[in-house]
């Protein structure tokens, strides 16, 4: 790692390499803090680490792309998630850098980039023997426009480039489609479906609540309040080079208290009996986690794992399409279907604003219109009112 960014209090610092130790083989590293905002400190630390770390890196002139993008990814990534972070390097090493990665800097064209895009969709596709040659879809292409536009931005920044050949590229267009969700009527049968299996309470919790799968599965006792009927979402559990990591929800927005049904409160106190018993079941291979969704043993439950099973078992319960991450918009869908204040709403799902919860909700949007419609007709516009 080139650098990273670091929260200190208030304030954000950075530490960078400035090169190895002759003798000891040590790397040494220097550090600066006091910066305000987390955006100024990835600033600085790509300026710093572009003034100390010329050497080993071609001039400007002889730099290819696959040379800035590897220096970029070192510079960037360490402010990311380690989810994030690992999402960028994969865009980069496995597609970036094969496509365009020869190319000098100043040489690059947005033909290039065009071109890239276009036999992208067309058999881009690497990632497993049975896939590869296959296209992408434009979602994800998108995102490695997003990608690429960021990394040529820091270079212009740096007066590496003396535009950015991203701005003329037009990267694929997608719709923004909403997971495929369940109706009110079909929450019966799908808690059926998973009772009995370790999936019942995560899959209870995110339609009670709304919750991302990370924060479901992340959450501690230490945060739900029984007595009162509420959890408070305060972490994300992520899995991450087989290990887990536990780091903060993906926006200030998303730390929030929610109140649970009384029936959710119920299951959750017969959980934690189960739980007792699981660990003296368990003995001295208990694992002392804390979660409230867990294996038998205490450890944590591996997100992917949880996805790819609850999407089976929904599968031979005839819920074709179903994921686990569509709960939290069946929720969601649910409320707003209920006539519940998008408001309410959006502070449950930790959105930023109820623009975002509406504008990602919007094919909810029609049928509550034709009720509004309805009332309008019924209060205001009726013909009995007209008759008075």
């Amino acid at each position: 790692m080139r650098g990273e960014v670091k929260k200190r209090g208030s304030a954000y610092s950075v530490r960078y390499d400035v090169g190895v130790d002759s003798i000891t083989g040590k790397r040494i590293q220097k550090r600066q803090s006091g910066f305000a905002t987390k955006r100024e400190a990835e600033e600085a630390l790509a300026r710093l680490i572009a003034e100390s770390g010329n050497r080993g890196l071609p001039d400007a002139d002889r730099m290819t792309v696959g040379d800035w993008l590897r220096k970029w990814l070192d510079m960037h990534c360490g402010g990311l998630s380690p989810s994030t972070a690992k999402g960028y390097r994969m865009i980069v090493e496995l597609h970036l850098i094969p496509a365009l990665g020869h190319l000098k800097m100043a040489k690059l064209k947005p033909f290039h980039i065009q071109d890239y895009y276009t036999k992208a969709q067309a058999s881009g596709r690497k990632d497993s023997k049975t896939s590869r040659g296959v296209g992408l879809s434009p979602r994800t292409v998108a995102q490695h426009h997003r990608v690429l536009h960021k990394a040529l931005k820091q270079a212009m920044r740096l007066g590496l480039i003396s535009h950015n050949p991203c701005d003329m590229v037009d990267p694929p267009r997608y719709d923004r489609s909403v997971p495929a969700t369940i109706s009110d009527k079909d929450v019966d049968k799908v808690l059926d479906s998973v009772r009995g299996t370790y999936l019942y309470i995560p899959v209870l919790i995110a339609l009670a609540t709304g919750a991302r799968r990370g924060e479901v599965l992340g959450l501690r006792w230490s945060d739900v309040d029984l007595e009162g009927g509420t959890i408070t979402i305060r972490r994300n559990l992520l899995r991450v080079s087989r290990q887990y990591i536990v780091k903060q929800p993906k926006t200030a927005d998303s730390v929030r208290s929610i109140k649970l049904p009384g029936s959710i409160v119920k299951e959750l106190r017969s959980h934690q009996v189960r739980q007792k018993e699981w660990k003296l079941a368990v003995g001295q291979a208990w694992k002392d986690s804390d979660l409230v969704c867990m294996r038998e043993d205490g450890s944590p439950i591996n997100p992917d794992s949880l996805s790819a099973y609850f999407t089976d078992v929904m599968e031979r319960a005839g819920f074709e399409g179903i994921s686990f991450h569509g709960l939290r918009h069946s929720h969601a869908t649910i409320l707003l279907g209920l006539n519940v204040h998008p408001k309410k709403v959006s502070e449950r799902l930790g959105h930023s604003s109820t623009k975002l919860t509406m504008d990602t909700y919007s094919h909810v949007t029609p049928t509550m219109q034709d009720e509004v419609a309805s009332l309008l007709d019924e209060k205001l516009f009726s013909d009995k009112r007209k008759a008075k």
